[in-house]
């Protein structure tokens, strides 16, 4: 299996816009690891409403770059 099959393997179940729990289980790391990583601009990521919400949602493209950023040297 290469790395581009295990990519797309483990984004496949995943919805458009992943909460942080979701994606924090997808690249088995914690949620607050997860949020280190959107702070230091590893991971991109947007809130649910511009104003007033505390919720983040992750694209799946992000998390599909962050992975791809890690096969490479």
């Amino acid at each position: 299996m290469t790395a581009a099959d295990w990519i797309a393997d483990a984004v496949a179940g995943l919805p458009p816009l992943s909460t942080a729990r979701e994606t924090a289980a997808v690249l088995r790391t914690s949620l607050r690891n997860l949020r280190r990583m959107i702070v230091d601009g590893r991971l991109h990521a947007v809130r649910a409403r511009e104003t007033g919400s505390s919720r983040v949602l992750i694209p799946r493209a992000a998390i599909e770059r962050y992975l791809r950023d890690l096969e490479a040297p």
